[in-house]
Parts: C-alpha cells; structure tokens; sequence
C-alpha cells in the first residue's frame, strides 16, 4: 500500500502573510527608485477560455482561468553606476474552482561596488544551469508551477556577489538564510473533515480511500504543521566560476540548498474495529547538493550549448535523528543529468532544439517510493515565426524515447491592436497505456482554448 504525496503540502497560512509582506516591501522599494535610469515595465491581464471543445480538458481547474503578469525592470544607464538596479516581476491565476496561485519570479535590489564588483539582495533567479532551466527540473531556483507545460522559474532569496576580471573570468557566490518552497500547486487540507484534496489539475491529492484484506476502508489524514521559524530558516550556499567572452560562457557551480519542495512521509495505522485507516502526516525538509556545469557558445543569432547538473539528496530529513519513526518515507534518490542543444533566433523565427538524458538509474521495481523522473532521454523542438507586427505561430514538443511521454503546444498570437492580443492554442499530453511515468496521473489535462489578452 503507498500513501504518499508527490505534491508540496500547503504551507501555513502565517508563512504566506510573510511572503505576502515581501512583496509589498519589493513593490515599494521598485516604486521610489525609478527616477534617473532606463525603466521598463510590461505585463498583461487577460482570461482564457478550454471550452473549445467539450471532449477535451473538461478537468476541474482546467476549464478557464484568469491571469495576471507584471514586469518592472530599472537599469543603470551604462555598465558601471553608482545607481541600483531593480527589479519585480510577479504572476497569478484564478482558475474556474476559485484557486488563486502567484508566484513572485525575481524581486531584488542591486548595484556595483566597482567596475569589477556587483552586489544583489533579494529574490533572484540563478541562471548557472541551462539544462535545469530549459527542462525544468526545478534543483537550483523554485518553479512557478501554474502548469507543468510551462514549469517556469523563480528565484532564491539571499545575497549575491559577482565579481569580473578584465580577462573574461567570473566569480559568483550566493548566500541566503531564508527559505521559501514551492508553493504550486497546492493541496487544500480539511483538518475538520480530516481529509486533503486539490483544486488544481496539476495537484497530486492523496487517496480517499484504500483496500486492505479484501475491504474497502476510508482515509482520513491528520496534517503536523511545522513552525514558521522551522520552515523560513534554512540556509543556502553557492559558488560559481566562470568565463565569458564575446563568444564563450561557461559556468561551474556547486550549491547546497534544502529541496524545492517539502517531502512528507507517513505514519499509518489500520483499525479493523473502527473500519477506517489513519495516516499521520509530517512535512520534513530534506536538504541536497547540487553541482554541475555548462558550456554556451555564441555567434550573433547561433547559440549552441552543452550542460549537466548532478543533485545528491540527504539521506535523511532534517530533524531530530534522537526522535525514531515508524513511518513511510519517500526514497531519495541520486540525480545525474547531461545535454546540449542549438538554437538560432532573430525578428523573424526562432528554431532551437535540445536533448536531455538522465545518467543516474532508476528501477521501477526497485524503486517504488521514489518519485519518477520527470524526462529521462527526451527531444525538444520549438520554432516561432512572426508573420509581420499581428501575427506569431509557436510550437514546443517534447518526446521522451524511453517512456513515450509526449508534450506538444501549438500557440497562435494576433496582435489586434497595440493593447489587445487573441491567443488560440492546444496542449496536448501523451503517455504509454501502463501508466508508469511521471506524466501518467496528468494525461486528461489536455487544453484547447482561447483567450483575450490585455497588454502593457
């Protein structure tokens, strides 16, 4: 019998209210530092219709939705300024079951110190893995997680030093000791009724029920909350050396971090007298080591790259060893990725395509309560054209060659006028008939839809 939850567990409500706080804190510090510097804000508020088609995504929290992006970015003038840089870019969507998510991407102040030194604070995405960051595995920064066809990114809070020499080399080093899971998707957790379901198509929600010795019986869950001192304060730590020139980058980092997301495990008891099962839920905090390289070549619109990531997880949870449990734990497993593509893009199309393939090994069988591996040797095309200023047709498949999983997006833009955009597209998931892949519990979560998009 498994009982595990593959999805975060809704973090308390006070860690929210702080969260909420930051950004307030962000928004206000962006506001009274946009004079004297080149400022660009953009966005868009817009709803989307997957009602095209009755036969086709009728999943709740897949039907409609609203959204809302906001981008504002204040940069210096020239490459050396006494003056800060900022930046805020923020998302949410409503979905028709009334979940609102939000995902704050990047919030940060900074400047430089020097012409060779610059300093960071605030929440920012490390681009020091390309190949997390175009697969979307989500093991240096967080993952936005509306959906999982576009993971998207968000960054860490903490600080950020970066130091240049005049002879191309590069030093970075990250220091945080804050912490902030993922919070997408979320789990909605009764702790009246005792039970845990999900409002979003993309959450994972524990079973309801489980059959043991021929009878049917009940779950009911019974959720531990952490403390919010327990949650917030985690430290990070990375160091990045690097190379970049006119044509070259290359980035080497290695980071230790707690994971993206919480990891519960189970304390489950049977009671025949009572017919019904009791699973006792505790989030834990795992921390793990990140470590890997990339190398991106560059030449006016030709971009080629190759990179690897390695994770090596905890084997144990950050608690108390003295305390001993009995209880169901996910298996934390080792991680070892490697892949390369080629991209070329300019006003008119952009062509790029990438391949991934996981090096570490990973036995079903072997491995029941580990989590499966989201891509393990896949192909990715995208291409976009832009038939003059109105019209842009988009396209990203993802094929993965040893579990058939498939992911295909079909997007169409019309530009109506300067502020009004129509978006018509599909997304399509495709999984082998045995079910045993990570995208099998998320194959009806199909889309064919349409929306209106207000633009600024």
């Amino acid at each position: 019998m498994r009982y595990q939850l593959h999805k975060n567990i809704e973090i308390i409500k006070e860690m929210k209210k702080l969260f909420k706080c930051v950004i307030a804190s962000s928004l206000f510090m962006t506001c009274i530092l946009v004079s004297a510097a080149e400022t660009r804000i953009e966005g868009h508020l817009g709803a989307v219709s997957n009602q095209v088609s009755n036969n086709v995504g009728n999943v709740p929290g897949n039907r409609y939705n609203a959204d809302f992006e906001f981008d504002f970015h204040r940069n210096p003038y020239s490459e050396f300024s006494s003056r800060l840089e900022s930046r805020f870019t923020a998302a949410a969507l409503v979905n028709d079951q009334s979940l609102a998510m939000y995902s704050v991407q990047e919030a940060y102040i900074g400047g430089n110190l020097t012409k060779k030194d610059n300093l960071r604070f605030g929440r920012q995405i490390l681009p020091w893995s390309h190949i997390d960051h175009v697969w979307g595995f989500g093991k240096v920064n967080n993952r936005r997680n509306f959906d999982y066809f576009t993971p998207g990114e968000e960054g860490l809070i903490g600080l950020l030093y970066e130091r240049k020499s005049s002879n191309g080399m590069r030093y970075r080093g990250f220091f945080s000791g804050l912490y902030v899971p993922e919070l997408n998707p979320a789990l909605d957790i009764d702790k009246k009724d005792r039970s845990i379901t999900t409002r979003n198509p993309w959450g994972d929600a524990p079973a309801t029920s489980a059959e043991v010795d021929g009878q049917r019986l009940p779950v009911k869950y019974d959720v531990n909350y952490p403390e919010v001192s327990d949650v917030i304060y985690r430290y990070t730590v990375g160091v990045n050396v690097g190379f970049e020139n006119k044509h070259w980058v290359l980035d080497n980092f290695i980071m230790r971090k707690p994971e993206n997301t919480l990891t519960p495990s189970v304390d489950v008891n049977i009671s025949f007298v009572e017919g019904l099962i009791t699973a006792q839920i505790d989030p834990k905090f795992y921390y793990h080591d990140v470590y890997g390289s990339s190398l991106k070549y560059r030449n006016k619109d030709l971009e080629m790259y190759i990179s690897g990531i390695a994770i090596r997880p905890n084997t144990f949870p950050d608690v108390d060893e003295n305390v001993r449990y009995t209880e169901i734990k996910s298996k934390k497993q080792r991680e070892d990725y490697i892949g390369g593509g080629i991209s070329r893009s300019n006003d008119l199309y952009t062509v790029a395509f990438n391949y991934v393939a996981r090096l570490s090994p990973f036995d079903r069988e072997k491995d029941d309560l580990a989590l499966d591996p989201r891509w393990n040797q896949a192909l990715n095309l995208l291409a976009s054209r832009n038939f003059g200023r109105h019209l842009t047709l988009l396209a990203d498949v993802k094929f993965d060659m040893l579990t058939t999983d498939r992911l295909v997006m079909v997007r169409g833009i019309y530009n109506v006028s300067k502020f009004l955009q129509m978006n018509l597209g599909v997304n399509m998931i495709g999984t082998a008939s045995d079910g045993n892949s990570f995208w099998s519990p998320y194959s009806n979560n199909d889309a064919i839809y349409g929306g209106l998009r207000y633009v600024f």
